[in-house]
């Protein structure tokens, strides 16, 4: 309900268990198991899993409301809307599937082909964004003198650097031995390239960031870039954080928008490295390190969100799937994080994006054009219902698959400002 009136719809709520106290109320929405008939009242049939205190399988029917699909549907016709509105948002935003048992990918992640939201054709819509403005209609229907205010839309840019530099800044055996694996390979044009990179003669093609901050100077961007500040492993190919140019690389940054950890593959199996990682990332800033994001898009629940808070984290922008676009947690706008193993609501917020560059480029094997197509359906999504469009980007991939996609993110900040 904090989530529903305080975040989404801007209205001062108070629960109470006393009828008398219900009965005074101007605006009085009684939600339980079936109707309290008290005069004036609006009913809202409540799921028996929002009084359970462990987490069930639960039978999800999905049907339709308003040419939506809903779930946890009210066998009672009197209630205000044909489901239940909190059960199905808490359902969404808690990830509950998630805390289920269910197939993992090669890396352990929960596959966006196994969620509810996939399998019932809803991924790329904000569904509980939707449904809460039409519970607010419904409900201004009922008490004309009642006012919402389902906030502002906005953009947020966020940029994960994985590899700063593709060439640049790698040290005598890291450089040698790429030279190596491309003679071996008979690449002799990137060897070109890496050559021409480190004599001074071309543009290090990682080396994005102009590019960056052209588009903040045309669109004002708020931008969160999330460095990965770790130890080189098998799956961790960014540079030494204790590289100079790295580091002078991160404050340069730090002076355009915020930053924030981008813990490593390695450090989701050691609480340790994340904590080295975190605290290594505020030493180079200056800074108390509050935002997030996992390499690999790595998310465990509820073990990956409960380290982040032990580490001082305030807000990660990780909930997205790698393999299709769209709304994991079926919303649009920041909440906070809701921890189903203990049951208690935690200081953490969580802000989902709506598509990964990657995504397009590397599992769905899309064109530029076509992946414009989708971000402009996923920004139609967002602007309908006031929320907030977050990306996804990479600095080395604006260039690595050719310069449309610097075209494709282009037109897309366009779309959006226009």
């Amino acid at each position: 309900m904090d989530v529903v009136f305080n975040g989404h719809l801007h209205i001062p709520y108070q629960l109470t268990e006393s009828v008398d106290e219900f009965k005074h109320a101007d605006i009085g929405i009684s939600y339980a198991p079936q109707p309290v008939s008290v005069e004036n009242e609006v009913f809202i049939w409540q799921h028996a899993m929002m009084v359970a205190t462990d987490i069930q399988e639960q039978t999800i029917d999905t049907g339709m409301f308003e040419d939506e699909p809903v779930f946890f549907q009210s066998p009672y016709d009197e209630s205000l809307l044909p489901f239940d509105i909190f059960a199905l948002s808490f359902y969404l935003l808690t990830r509950y599937e998630e805390y289920l048992p269910h197939p993992k990918d090669t890396y352990g992640r929960f596959p966006a082909k196994v969620s509810l939201a996939c399998q019932a054709g809803f991924l790329q819509k904000p569904l509980v964004d939707i449904l809460v403005l039409k519970f607010a209609q419904k409900l201004q229907s009922i008490y004309p003198a009642l006012k919402y205010d389902a906030g502002v839309g906005e953009y947020i840019a966020t940029y994960d650097i994985d590899n700063a530099y593709a060439y640049l800044h790698k040290g005598l055996v890291r450089t040698t031995g790429g030279l190596i694996k491309q003679l071996f390979r008979f690449d002799f044009k990137e060897v070109g390239n890496r050559l021409a990179v480190l004599f001074g003669g071309r543009r290090d093609p990682f080396d994005t960031y102009a590019f960056l901050e052209l588009m903040q100077l045309q669109y004002g961007l708020q931008r969160y870039y999330f460095i990965l500040c770790a130890e080189k492993s098998g799956y961790d190919r960014g540079l030494n954080p204790q590289n100079r140019e790295f580091q002078k690389l991160v404050c340069q940054l730090h002076t355009q928008g915020k930053i924030g950890c981008h813990p490593s593959f390695a450090s989701s199996s050691s609480p340790a490295k994340l904590s080295h990682e975190i605290n290594t990332l505020s030493g180079i800033i200056k800074e108390k390190i509050r935002f997030s994001r996992t390499h690999y898009l790595l998310l465990d629940f509820p073990v990956t969100y409960q380290q982040l808070i032990a580490n001082g984290i305030t807000m990660d922008f990780t909930l997205g799937y790698p393999e299709l676009p769209g709304f994991r947690a079926s919303t649009s706008k920041v909440f906070p994080f809701f921890d189903l193993s203990t049951n208690r609501q935690t200081p953490l917020q969580l802000l989902p994006f709506a598509y990964m560059e990657e995504t397009f480029q590397n599992y769905m094997r899309l064109k530029p054009g076509e992946a414009l197509d989708v971000i402009k359906q996923l920004i139609d999504a967002v602007k309908s219902v006031n929320g907030t469009f977050v990306s996804l980007w990479h600095n080395e991939n604006f260039e690595k698959n050719g310069e449309d996609w610097k075209t494709v993110y282009e037109q897309s900040l366009t779309y959006f400002f226009s």
